[in-house]
């Protein structure tokens, strides 16, 4: 049996056993890239995790990539003071800018998607290029949303790709990629909509397991048994063949299936799909969402604890019953006592001043325990 310690000493320790960790996998003979998106995103306990693998004077078999948006950070960034921290340590840092596509880069990539040489498709890029100002995820969405109008399309007959520059110049284009993706997304089927607001509601990419605990072993959500009552407006549509809706919109270019994750080929894509949810139910799709992962817990029961008290937690506005709150601060509790024997601190204090605020006035002398605990 372990000692226990500090959290501190237990963060101190994890940061050594994960250099040692890297060390054995990163040599002179057989060097490592790490690369890691959206570092922006990143709680301060990772990005210390991060740092100590740069500052690592012990490996130099380690080259780390990091990718962010500047407009995210600012100076009081935890991201910003993890590299000031590197900087100050005299470890070299190349930033490399990387903005929209200009002009001549856009029509190499088009040429390279339809296979046509760089020359012919100019008049093409020229309009794409107006209507989107380089910006790749907007170039490649604003073309693909060109094939589904047939304005871009391959000619049989000719055997080459044809488009009608009049035609594409006079559509109407969005304001920013979100507005145009909501627009793709609403042309889908009911079906495939609400699968795609679910899964933006669980984030940026989900686990099958995690979905397997919201539509049962046989892959639907059988919206017309006891709970349709509870669930989310607009999700009231019979049977969900949530793993088919989902299979469609990886053809549409929308997700991504690696393995066993279902993830958004883009996170602007994701939070298209979840502005498509009215504000004053997202609440109801978070608290529906996790009430369903929480009652086929038995099957993943760790995992289906997390991901349904952050849902609950996103849908608490819409518990108003007592014991449902003292319920979801009991589920907070166990969430928060699991966050620290994995030495998460952070989200440890979350779940718990998140279980506290669920307390009422009454808690102390109803449920003593619970609130001593907490």
């Amino acid at each position: 049996q372990p000692d226990e310690v500090g959290s501190m000493e237990a963060q101190n320790r994890l940061k050594y056993i994960f250099r040692l960790f890297v060390r054995s996998i990163a040599t002179p003979a057989r060097p490592l890239v790490l690369f890691m998106d959206d570092l922006q995103w990143a709680d301060s306990v990772s990005l210390d995790l991060i740092e100590s693998l740069i500052t690592d004077g012990e490996n130099k078999s380690l080259l780390f990539v990091g990718a962010y948006r500047e407009n995210e950070v600012s100076q009081s960034h935890h991201l910003s003071s993890m590299i000031h921290k590197i900087e100050r340590k005299s470890i070299p840092i190349i930033k490399i800018e990387v903005g929209d596509l200009s002009k001549e880069d856009t029509n190499e990539l088009i040429s390279d998607m339809i296979q046509t040489p760089a020359g012919q498709t100019r008049s093409l890029t020229d309009v794409v290029y107006r209507k989107t100002s380089g910006n790749v995820l907007f170039v490649l969405q604003f073309l693909w949303s060109l094939c589904d109008e047939y304005l871009l399309f391959f000619s049989l007959s000719s055997n080459q790709w044809l488009w009608n520059t009049a035609m594409i110049e006079s559509k109407g284009v969005a304001h920013n990629v979100i507005e145009l993706m909501s627009c793709k997304i609403l042309q889908l089927s009911g079906e495939s909509q609400n699968a795609l607001k679910l899964m933006a509601c669980l984030g940026s990419f989900c686990e099958e397991a995690i979905l397997n605990l919201i539509t049962g072993s046989d892959g639907m959500i059988a919206l017309n048994e006891d709970y349709v009552s509870n669930a989310p407006q607009g999700l009231n549509c019979g049977h969900l063949d949530l793993f088919e809706a989902l299979g469609f919109a990886v053809k549409k270019g929308l997700m991504i299936h690696i393995d066993s994750n279902y993830k958004f080929t883009h996170d602007q894509i994701q939070l298209a799909c979840y502005s498509l949810i009215p504000e004053n139910m997202r609440g109801r799709w978070h608290l529906w969402i996790g009430n369903r992962v929480w009652a086929n817990r038995a099957a993943s029961p760790e995992k289906a604890l997390f991901i349904a008290v952050g849902q609950l937690n996103k849908g608490v506005m819409f518990l108003h019953s007592t014991d449902q709150r003292i319920e979801l601060a009991r589920l907070n509790l166990e969430a928060g006592k699991k966050s620290m024997s994995l030495a998460a601190f952070a989200p440890a204090a979350y779940y718990l001043e998140t279980g506290i605020g669920l307390l009422h006035e009454n808690s102390w002398s109803d449920h003593y325990d619970l609130c001593l605990r907490l």
